[in-house]
């Protein structure tokens, strides 16, 4: 062999120019590959060892913990703790207890592919041709004007959404493994808008046979769901594993829905299980009829050697599973007559047929039979939660999905029905999976040791990158410190770094200030000049429009003069550094920079705002945009306890001073009269002063006061780094040119700490309602005061009541009444009083359309979430089902829905505001001025003496509006 590398370098250079001279062709994966095998033929290593996954260095290992007391010598260690801080899946029916803090954690979804599963539902928005409501027609109003001479409106029927929906969920104790996926899977159905109605039933087998439960748990009659008019779409959710399914009864009620409605019987469990199940009735495959028809219009033939009757004896009952492929087929056969037809059951008219079915088998097995009888997807899920002790179907959602990306619901029901992880549920409704070691040793001989360390660096990048997700995961961060000992798995799933902790609202131990709501400092973006430093202060003007090609020189050019000036007298004043810029404004940004984003980081990371007041100030979207954008960041802070309360906005009078009265209500707060600047500009603006050269001296005095003043506001307290938004999203601070004031109700619905029960955490609560903090782990300010704040800065005027003082407004008052927007800030926990719960009852019959709600809650609030959090929902679901509605309707990220974090808050509430004050003008009852009395016009054509605008004048005019 050739001298090794020159007699100087270190051993593995040695051995990488020597294993180069013997292969040149080897690349660096192989190399790797190559070196690794090396390490592993050691001559000591035992059969089997290659795939241990215990031989992670010691340093890498938790520190034992003194409340741990089943350690094993072959664990898996998942987590260097020298990196961050464990995280460990919270389960109340753990065998171990761990020291530490109670989060929650963003969970996966419990539906794979949601968005293929969307599009495959999109037939079922077919609409009912002539609906019950009346629309003009245009055609029919064309035809009779030029008939007549009159202009009579000609109204039809209006299409509307064609199907009411039920869905009925079997809630056999064997179901509560799907609790996930169904609930994302209704969330799917309800955010599709193809349903004019969305009714969830409980199916429950009892003693005299299968009784329908509503969603207050009360029995119904299955006559409920026949549908007379054919309009009603039933979906039947069950694995069909409960005894009560092998009885006819069940199935002649599915019978009688099917007669006068579409019914379809969905099975989360794969296709190949459904034979083991009750689900063994004679298969199919049906054809289309009419589109929309009930089942008795499908068309199907019998299997051969059918057992008894015809086809009058049979209906066809289509099975789906959870996959876009099974639910597409299905919705196109129905109400796209697809010629491909989809899959069946044949039901007989006694329910189930004749003959008895063999026993289903057992599916218990050992770990070996089910990795060569299991779908890919299913035995890699297995594989990945072999290291785990016990685990939550939530955790094993969050695998699935970012793991096994490919894996559908049917394959997780494979692992869940296969008899390899046990089943335990406890009092709370949590579903554990056991992980048993003799499943642990036949699994983990399928699991490299790199794949360990893949599952801890996937899951600890999902919860770093996902503040908010589709379902919470209990979880616990290790901490010796902790407040108690708390029910856990003993081995983490993954690592809390800095960044988790600041989302989750811990603090990590060299930040002691984090628990208090200091945000953290979010990473620079970087453009094609290089990484951006933050500005001392941020410029905003309202362009002025250049009167063309002949005017001479830019419009703006002495806006530019000043924001020089300024940077000249702030560098001077300051100890910046020189590469640091002073200041920042658009018209220094170099060409091909994205404008959108570097406004939104500069507003982000500035510490003044300085707005040049004008009256074309107030009428520019983009200047009311940066007004807004600066204002929230500085609530966030002043709410996070982050910095001193004032303000940061230092304005200058661009044109002299503005009557007071023609400004908006967002500025109201700011002081303009700036009389330590000088009489002329007061009078005349800087504008004036810089115009006229006999003012050069006022003009360098005024400049000169106003860069002191903005030093001054910046150094009093420190304004920390925002997060920059999305520029297009940002509402505006100024109401539209030519709008009338607007004025807007903030109503808390909250209990006092005196009125608050007994086992409920009294520290988000105070004297009054107004005093309710719901997200006290981030913010010191009341929610009341932090919303008026907010809708004040939309140009808005605010007032803000308790909604036990106020007095609900007569039945009587009015269909137009009350005139003011409304907004409910609603706590669940406000429910548990009976008399505030009759009076929200009552405020919902009559609430308008301009009356929203938004309902926060903490994200680390375990109070407010598992079982108790659930019945808190179901309570506002009852109680106030019309206000939740209409508030669904604003967007997809509802604020009805809950809004966990105080950064969700402030972006949720300008979108409720807007959506109330759109159905404001929608629907209020408008008031035109009274004219002088005249004949009334007959409604005609036009005549030459008073033609119809063009086009071209129906546009300017509607720039004045």
């Amino acid at each position: 062999m050739p001298e090794a590398g020159p007699p100087g370098a270190d051993p593995l250079s040695r051995v990488v120019t020597a294993l180069n001279t013997v292969a040149p062709d080897l690349d660096g994966t192989a190399f790797a590959d190559l070196l690794w095998l090396a390490s592993r033929l050691d001559g000591t290593a035992t059969e089997g060892s290659a795939t241990a996954v215990n031989t992670e260095p010691t340093e890498h290992a938790p520190a034992p913990d003194p409340t741990d007391t089943a350690p094993e010598a072959d664990s898996v260690h998942l987590l260097d703790r020298t990196a961050g801080r464990a995280l460990h899946e919270r389960l109340p029916g753990a065998r171990g207890r761990l020291r530490g803090d109670v989060v929650a954690a963003s969970g996966a979804s419990g539906l794979p592919r949601t968005l293929p599963v969307t599009r495959a539902l999109r037939p079922w928005k077919r609409p009912w041709l002539r609906g019950r409501t009346q629309t003009v027609d245009l055609d029919a109003t064309v035809d009779a004007y030029a008939r007549s001479g009159e202009l009579i409106p000609q109204f039809r029927p209006a299409p509307e959404r064609w199907f009411g929906l039920v869905v009925v969920i079997d809630r056999s104790p064997a179901m509560q493994v799907w609790q996930e996926v169904i609930e994302d899977f209704t969330a799917v159905l309800n955010g599709l808008g193809a349903f004019h109605t969305l009714q969830v039933c409980g199916l429950v087998f009892g003693e005299h046979g299968p009784e329908l439960r509503d969603g207050l748990d009360r029995t119904i009659g299955p006559g409920r769901l026949s549908s007379p008019d054919g309009r009603r779409l039933v979906v039947t959710v069950s694995d069909c594993a409960h005894p009560g399914w092998r009885e006819p009864e069940v199935w002649r009620q599915l019978r009688e829905w099917a007669t006068s409605s579409p019914l379809a019987l969905l099975n989360p469990l794969p296709v190949k299980l459904w034979r083991r199940t009750a689900l063994d009735l004679p298969g199919t495959r049906v054809l289309p009829g009419p589109p929309g028809a009930d089942n008795t219009q499908l068309v199907f033939d019998l299997p051969p050697l059918l057992p008894e009757g015809g086809h009058d004896n049979w209906l066809p009952v289509p099975v789906l599973s959870l996959s876009p492929h099974s639910i597409g087929r299905w919705s196109r056969t129905v109400m796209r007559r697809g010629r491909e037809g989809c899959g069946a059951v044949l039901v007989p008219r006694t329910g189930r047929a004749s003959e008895e079915r063999p026993t289903p088998r057992s599916t218990t097995g050992n770990a070996d039979r089910f990795l060569r009888t299991a779908s890919p997807a299913a035995a890699r899920l297995a594989v990945l939660s072999s290291p785990f002790d016990e685990l939550s179907i939530r955790l094993l959602h969050l695998i699935r999905q970012e793991l096994v990306p490919e894996a559908e619901v049917a394959d997780v029901a494979e692992l869940l029905t296969s008899g390899l992880f046990p089943v335990r549920t406890d009092q709370e409704g949590t579903v554990e999976l056991l992980v048993p070691r003799t499943a642990q040793e036949g699994l983990r001989k399928e699991l490299t040791e790199h794949e360990v360390w893949r599952i801890n660096r996937a899951l600890s990048r999902y919860l770093a990158s996902h503040r908010t997700g589709s379902g919470q995961l209990p979880t616990v961060v290790h901490n010796p410190a902790g407040a108690a000992d708390l029910p856990s798995a003993l081995r983490p799933f993954a690592e809390a770094s800095r960044r988790t902790l600041e989302l989750l609202g811990l603090l990590d131990e060299s930040t002691p200030r984090l628990r208090e709501g200091t945000p953290s400092t979010p990473a620079r973006t970087k453009s094609s000049r290089g990484p951006v430093s933050p500005p001392y202060f941020y410029l905003s003007y309202a362009r002025t429009p250049s009167l063309g090609p002949d005017a001479g020189g830019d419009p703006n050019h002495w806006v530019g003069v000043l924001y020089r000036d300024l940077c000249s007298h702030i560098m001077a004043m300051t100890s910046l550094p020189a590469n640091a810029p002073a200041g920042f404004m658009d018209r220094e940004m170099g060409v091909g920079e994205g404008w959108p984003e570097r406004v939104s980081e500069n507003l982000a990371n500035c510490q003044v705002f300085v707005p040049l007041f004008s009256p074309r100030y107030f009428t520019s979207e983009m200047c009311g945009r940066e007004f807004y954008a600066f204002t929230e960041r500085v609530l966030e802070a002043q709410a996070g306890g982050a910095m001193a309360a004032g303000s940061r906005v230092v304005p200058v009078l661009w044109t002299g001073l503005l009557n007071a009265e023609h400004l908006p209500e967002s500025v109201h707060s700011l002081q303009l009269d700036h009389m330590d600047l000088g009489e002329r500009y007061t009078s005349d603006g800087i504008y004036g002063l810089i115009k006229l050269t006999r003012l050069r001296d006022d003009y360098e005095e005024a400049v000169y006061r106003l860069a002191q003043r903005i030093v001054r506001t910046a150094q009093e307290s420190p304004l920390p780094p925002g997060r920059p938004r999305s520029f297009a999203s940002t509402p505006t601070a100024f109401r539209p040119r030519g709008s009338a004031d607007r004025s807007i109700r903030l109503t808390v619905v909250a209990p006092t700490r005196h009125s608050v029960p007994e086992h409920r955490d009294p520290a988000p609560y105070g004297e009054s309602a107004l005093d309710w903090n719901p997200y006290h782990g981030e913010s010191t300010r009341p929610i009341a005061s932090l919303a008026q704040e907010l809708t004040r800065a939309l140009d808005y005027r605010v007032s803000v009541s308790s909604f036990d003082d106020e007095e609900l407004a007569e039945p009587d008052a009015g269909p137009d009444s009350p005139d003011t927007l409304g907004i409910l800030i609603i706590d669940r926990w406000a429910l548990t009083d009976a008399r505030r719960r009759d009076r929200l009852r009552v405020f919902d019959t009559r609430a308008r359309p301009w009356q929203g709600a938004i309902v926060p809650w903490y994200h680390a609030d375990l109070q407010s979430q598992g079982a108790q959090g659930q019945r808190l929902t179901a309570d506002l679901e009852r109680i106030m089902p019309l206000t939740l509605e209409r508030g669904r309707r604003t967007d997809t990220m509802s604020a009805v829905n809950g809004v966990p974090t105080l950064a969700a808050f402030t972006q949720a509430l300008p979108r409720v505001v807007a959506h109330v004050t759109q159905q404001f003008l929608r629907h209020a009852q408008a008031h035109p001025p009274s004219l002088p009395s005249s004949p009334r016009p007959r409604l005609s054509g036009p005549t030459p003496s008073s033609p119809h605008p063009s086009s071209e004048e129906r546009t300017d005019r509607g720039d004045e509006v």
